[in-house]
């Protein structure tokens, strides 16, 4: 369909469909009845809402006595066609970050019209592979981390940035400083999002990456997990995923029958290796897309951390604790907190009342050895703790909270926590 109406893939094809439709329901968008009047809005996270209004007064809700009504079911169908457009728009926009689609600057204010994938849209690094320039889209220029302007031509192509473009250009950081400083909160994770960098053995001496050897996973949960993501399972060869266009596939090594439960031993992972479509060769890491390369290994983390035999912690994989990290530290800038020391695998803080670590993967707080009781209470953190992304994400915003609740130990007035502090 999308060859036949002109369009290089279904991405562009579907939003400008979409686009078709949201520009009929937006012309429809407002309703009066009597006194009341009913608006269909998009904000600015994409997201759609009807709001009532009654003269100068906004109303909770639609009134009982209209909600029956023909033109009032109309628009309520179209907030929840908008409602899932928003959920499509955000996949795709994702969707077209991990594929590398490269847009040209006009093609893209043709699509910025559309004012779901606008709202997304322009809360994205967009980054050019040949300039190196990046930035975030404001009305024909590129606008980048440090506040300055980059002028675009119609024909210059530009794809949604991934972490590893950023990586590269050395202008990650200052993106994650960005989101902080401006409190931009992204329609998922971009900028902090996990990134895998080839080690040096495997870049140098192995077409293989070991990383992960040695964990054994839940078979079941494995391949429910990789199967979401586009994997599939090979009798012969276990796990793989095959990139057309990039002429290869990645395949996950294990000694396992993926197809029953394995109640002898769990499986193994051996190890992730790349095979060249044509000839079936192995294909070096060297020559693996940076892209490709991480969000395989975030895949592979993603099984070890939440599908691992051992009770481990499904926010403790490596990468998620990085992630933290810089979140952490970011945090900590924006609070202005002094005493505040981001390691790799903890948060150590030194209060007015004591020395506590925080540890990034479970959200544990010890104090000089003791493990101190400080029960999250997650719907209060939500909403409360800024976070980059639209992603809930309740462990980090408790470990964010527990943060900044300690470095200010001497503000603390809840007796259950005052108690274990002085206590000890």
């Amino acid at each position: 369909l999308s060859r036949n109406a002109g369009y290089e893939d279904s991405i562009r094809f579907s939003w400008a469909m979409e686009a078709k439709a949201t520009q009929q329901i937006m012309e429809k968008s407002t309703l009066v009845i009597d006194d009341t009047q009913l608006q269909l809005v998009v904000d600015e996270e994409g997201k759609a809402d009807i709001i009532v209004t009654k003269g100068d007064k906004i109303l909770k809700s639609i009134p009982d006595k209209y909600k029956k009504n023909k033109e009032v079911e109309a628009l309520k169908d179209n907030k929840t066609y908008l409602t899932k457009q928003y959920s499509r728009t955000r996949l795709s926009l994702e969707q077209a970050m991990l594929s590398q689609t490269l847009f040209t600057a006009a093609e893209l204010a043709k699509i910025l019209e559309h004012p779901v994938v606008k709202a997304m849209l322009s809360k994205l690094v967009l980054f050019n592979p040949e300039t190196q320039a990046s930035g975030f889209w404001q009305d024909g220029y590129l606008l980048n981390a440090e506040g300055e302007k980059v002028a675009l031509k119609a024909d210059d192509k530009l794809l949604i940035a991934h972490p590893s473009h950023l990586f590269y250009a050395v202008q990650w950081d200052l993106y994650q400083k960005y989101l902080f400083d401006k409190e931009l909160k992204q329609p998922f994770k971009q900028v902090f999002r996990e990134l895998y960098i080839p080690t040096k053995d495997e870049l140098e001496t192995s077409n293989r990456s070991e990383r992960y050897q040695g964990h054994q996973v839940q078979p079941q949960k494995t391949v429910a997990l990789l199967r979401s993501r586009g994997w599939t399972v090979n009798y012969e060869e276990g796990l793989q995923r095959v990139y057309h266009k990039e002429g290869f596939r990645a395949t996950i090594y294990a000694v396992a029958d993926w197809y029953t439960p394995s109640d002898v031993e769990a499986p193994t992972l051996e190890y992730v290796v790349f095979y060249n479509l044509k000839d079936g060769k192995e294909v070096p890491m060297k020559e693996i897309n940076p892209v490709i390369f991480s969000e395989v290994m975030r895949d592979v983390d993603l099984v070890v951390s939440v599908a691992h035999v051992g009770g481990v912690d499904p926010e403790a994989s490596h990468s998620t604790m990085q992630m933290r990290g810089a979140l952490a530290k970011e945090s900590a800038r924006l609070f202005k907190l002094s005493n505040v020391e981001v390691k790799e695998r903890h948060i150590l803080i030194k209060g007015k009342l004591d020395d506590y670590s925080i540890h990034l993967g479970s959200g544990m707080v010890s104090q000089g050895g003791l493990q101190l009781n400080i029960i999250a209470v997650q719907s209060q953190h939500r909403g409360r703790v800024f976070l980059p992304f639209v992603d809930d994400d309740p462990k980090s915003a408790e470990i964010i909270s527990k943060m900044r609740l300690l470095a200010e130990d001497d503000k603390i007035k809840d007796p259950t926590i005052l108690a274990q502090i002085m206590k000890k």
